[in-house]
């Protein structure tokens, strides 16, 4: 086994990153990765490489997303992290979402936190959203990450600035239109709506600023019968 370390994360993983058998679903669905051990560490120990290209300051999405062509899953859930199934695709992820990548930024750090549920199922949001890859290691970070599968949403930067839902399901791979997550559409008895500290959002969901400490809840199931979303999450002690 082979720690690919980056901050106060360790993943262990298969020295040649084997993948499972592909779990089904649409075309360019991910293959289904072996579930990793993870384990919390204090000190850092990459930097970022190449693969995150030069470091930039960011400060507000691109005026058009994806700002590249990646594919962007219309598979049923579960969605892997990039990081997991493609990890050679992650910094090209990161770059669609209109992201850089680097190592942590504290300067500015702040949480939301998601919940996705399908006809009344949860979906696991993942850890490791926003890793960037290069070969084995993990060598970089977007501001916008998850370092485990509660739902959080890190928001961690060196100056303030404007982060889109959207750009969350970008860099994890998965299609979020305002009609649409994954392959799940509206129309034909079905409903998905989005909802912020429980009131419904009106706006479009991709373009949904994320906020410090916003409940987002993202439900799909029959028209007219979505259940009630919570309206806040009980953030740990010091988030």
């Amino acid at each position: 086994m082979k720690a690919i370390v980056l901050g106060r994360t360790v993943i262990a993983v298969a020295a040649t990153v084997a993948l499972a058998a592909c779990s089904g679903g649409g075309s360019g669905g991910p293959s289904r990765p072996r579930t990793p051990s993870a384990s919390a560490s204090s000190t850092p120990s990459t930097t970022a490489s190449s693969a995150c290209g030069a470091t930039t300051t960011y400060k507000s999405p691109p005026s058009t997303l994806p700002t590249r062509a990646v594919t962007l899953t219309t598979a049923k859930p579960p969605w892997p992290p990039p990081v997991l199934t493609q990890p050679e695709q992650t910094p090209d992820y990161v770059a669609a979402a209109g992201l850089p990548c680097s190592e942590e930024m504290l300067q500015v750090h702040y949480h939301a936190h998601l919940d996705i549920n399908v006809d009344g199922n949860a979906v696991v949001v993942p850890q490791y959203l926003g890793f960037v890859a290069q070969g084995n290691n993990v060598v970089g970070l977007a501001p916008l990450h998850t370092h485990d599968n509660t739902g959080i949403i890190h928001i961690e930067n060196s100056v303030p600035a404007t982060f889109y839902l959207g750009q969350l399901f970008i860099e994890w791979g998965v299609k979020f239109t305002p009609t649409c997550l994954g392959p799940y559409c509206s129309g034909n008895g079905k409903e998905l709506a989005v909802f912020v500290n429980g009131q419904r959002y009106s706006g479009d969901p991709t373009q949904l600023i994320l906020k410090a400490h916003q409940e987002i809840a993202i439900e799909y199931g029959d028209s007219g019968k979505l259940p009630k979303p919570p309206s806040s999450y009980a953030f740990p002690s010091g988030l």
